[in-house]
């Protein structure tokens, strides 16, 4: 079922003062970024390690591109901090019913489209004690290795 913690995710009012205290202050470096048109954000990955599943662990940082998307609205209450813990699973459609039947209410009837085309899904923080989770199912982590190498040649 579940592999790894994938990531923490972090919202923050300022992408790039943000990515700069995670460099400045524990070496993490970027390892990708993107604006996710439909979630709302602009965001970056910093890898912290590899996994014996063959995924990583992240640290995702998150900035609303808008007030109405999901990280905004949540800042406007809470600020910046911790906005979710993501789980790795091989199959997030599996794992994601699977959990829905335990009574745990899962937001998305389908998965979506995460970052670096992954597939993701969330369940309610009110029937996981307060905490917003994702189930998150990576795309071809060899793949994106390659295509990660390939942006830094150039």
């Amino acid at each position: 079922m579940l592999t790894r913690i994938d990531h923490i995710g972090i919202a923050c009012f300022d992408l790039d003062k943000t990515v700069e205290f995670y460099r400045a202050t524990y070496g993490f470096e970027v390892f990708h970024s993107e604006i996710n048109e439909e979630q709302g954000v602009r965001e970056a990955m910093l890898k912290i390690n590899e996994t014996s599943d063959g995924g990583a662990s992240y640290l995702q940082l998150l900035e609303p591109i808008r007030e109405d998307s999901a990280v905004g609205k949540w800042m406007a209450k809470n600020g910046e901090g911790v906005h979710h813990i993501a789980f790795g699973t091989a199959d997030v459609d599996t794992d994601s019913e699977a959990i829905r039947d335990k009574g745990v209410r899962v937001l998305y009837e389908q998965p979506r489209r995460g970052s670096m085309d992954s597939r993701i899904t969330f369940l309610h923080p009110k029937d996981c004690h307060g905490v917003l989770t994702e189930l998150v199912t990576a795309a071809n982590p060899a793949a994106h290795e390659a295509a990660h190498k390939d942006e830094e040649d150039h």
